[in-house]
């Protein structure tokens, strides 16, 4: 297999998990023409404002996709891991809306906008694969949303560990209990629209409970149950069932 093939498995990998392709449209995205691209911690991937004319699939490493102030003050609305397209979007949207940025050293390669439209009007299979795929991301930023707005700190941080869990565990990196939290409490701050006092003070209060154990980033979920309840955490809105068939 070709290196730029190899680089775009997992996101094949990811969509298979919900439903199978044709052979042909397989083959037909893994030949696509890609740049491979490598980045240190915290570096910019794309910034709001910019018109991108490449989608970005993650590799190795964890981004995130975030909302900004003039003041510097920022807003993470979705984390994204190994075999995500963190913006699909933009095949069709001209403006990045939301800055993109690297939250560990992280490999990403980028496709032509012009291939991804392509390719979705030649094989239906993947249109609907895309689709579903923008869907999903919608859903999670509904989620957060909720998350951000209505719950209290514990709860929202607890939420988003119990996310993180998930999703780490779709790739291999968690068991669903046990799992090296990918990104630093600071950056979690960000995401559940807290400081960085209050979302330790909320993680404390969560280790004090029994629900969780942490050793430096690592986190073990002792009482899944309890923890879910506390953070009304249902998985639905990641959709594992996959697409309509």
């Amino acid at each position: 297999m070709s290196v730029n093939a190899s680089s775009l498995l997992p996101y094949v990998e990811k969509i298979e998990r919900r439903r199978p392709l044709s052979d042909e449209a397989r083959a037909a995205f893994l030949a696509l023409p890609v740049q491979l691209e490598s980045y240190g911690t915290y570096q910019s991937i794309l910034n709001e404002g910019e018109r991108p004319d490449r989608c970005c699939l993650i590799v190795e490493g964890v981004v995130s996709r975030y909302k900004s102030l003039k003041n510097g003050r920022r807003q993470i609305n979705s984390f994204h891991y190994a075999g995500d397209m963190v913006d699909l979007q933009a095949a069709i949207l001209t403006v990045a809306d939301t800055g993109i940025r690297t939250h560990t050293p992280t490999k990403a390669v980028r496709i032509d906008c012009e291939d991804i439209l392509d390719l979705a009007e030649k094989y239906p299979e993947w249109a609907r694969a895309f689709w579903f795929d923008t869907q999903v991301d919608a859903s999670i930023f509904r989620e957060w949303t909720l998350n951000v707005g209505q719950r209290t700190a514990v709860e929202r941080v607890a939420h988003l560990l119990l996310e993180i869990s998930a999703r780490l565990e779709s790739i291999g990196q968690s068991d669903g209990k046990e799992f090296v939290l990918p990104v630093t409490q600071a950056d979690l701050a960000d995401a559940v629209g807290l400081s960085a006092v209050h979302t330790n003070r909320s993680i404390q209060q969560l280790r004090h409970s029994g629900a969780l154990r942490t050793h430096g980033r690592k986190v073990v979920i002792e009482n899944y149950p309890a923890l879910a309840k506390v953070a009304s955490f249902d998985r639905t809105y990641l959709h594992p069932e996959g697409p309509r068939r």
